[in-house]
């Protein structure tokens, strides 16, 4: 198995991701992932880059390093600037995104969408308008709702997404960059990786010193 393959292994298992929500958020099938997964596939420079994006993590670290459960978990959306004056103001101003995003980038909490199997509670999905894409990973927004969902077709302004299984009639579609979760206290599951992690790097010290030494 390559050391990507490795690496999006624990992605998965530290987010709690099915091969199938990982290929969507990554815009591949999920052949490909399970692929990935056992050594049978190496990724296209757009995978490498679209996992970096999504997850936070260097392109370096994701093909020539082991992540680790610190990394995944300490990772968060960086949070809006909101303006803080004191003066009244008779218009709303916007939040500021910090500037490594798009300037049209919007923060959609998953509270505001409907039932989904792509964000957990506490997620956060940016997106930037776009126009709707067969195979993309898109935000609907109707009339009545918010629905996150990869888009199966498009006729005109009526979008039809496959794990909805529904079509929806789109007032403003936006294009999901990235799902972050805010910084959490780690689980207990979490908490063992960690121990075992810093065993393992201690014991490889001591082996590279010794081995040294001789």
């Amino acid at each position: 198995m390559s050391t990507f393959g490795k690496n999006i292994r624990k992605i998965r298992s530290v987010r709690g991701l099915t091969q199938t929500q990982m290929a969507d958020m990554l815009n591949v099938n999920r052949g490909m992932i399970s692929s990935y997964e056992e050594g049978r596939a190496e990724p296209k420079i757009e995978t490498v880059l679209k996992t970096a994006d999504v997850f936070q993590l260097s392109t370096d670290l994701l093909l020539k390093s082991s992540v680790t459960v610190n990394q995944l978990s300490g990772f968060s959306i960086p949070q809006l600037q909101k303006s803080t004056s004191s003066k009244s103001s008779t218009s709303e101003e916007s939040p500021v995104i910090f500037s490594f995003l798009p300037a049209t980038t919007q923060a959609v909490s998953a509270g505001d969408l409907s039932p989904n199997s792509y964000l957990k509670k506490n997620d956060i999905a940016l997106a930037i308008p776009a126009p709707a894409f067969v195979g993309k990973l898109m935000i609907m927004k109707t009339s009545t709702e918010i629905v996150i969902g990869k888009v199966s077709s498009v006729d005109a302004n009526r979008i039809g997404i496959d794990n909805a299984e529904k079509t929806v009639v789109c007032k403003e579609a936006l294009e999901v960059l990235g799902i972050y979760s805010p910084v959490q206290s780690l689980t207990p599951l979490e908490e063992r990786m960690l121990h075992m992690e810093a065993r393992l790097k201690n014991l490889e010290e001591k082996a590279d010193f010794v081995q040294k030494s001789e």
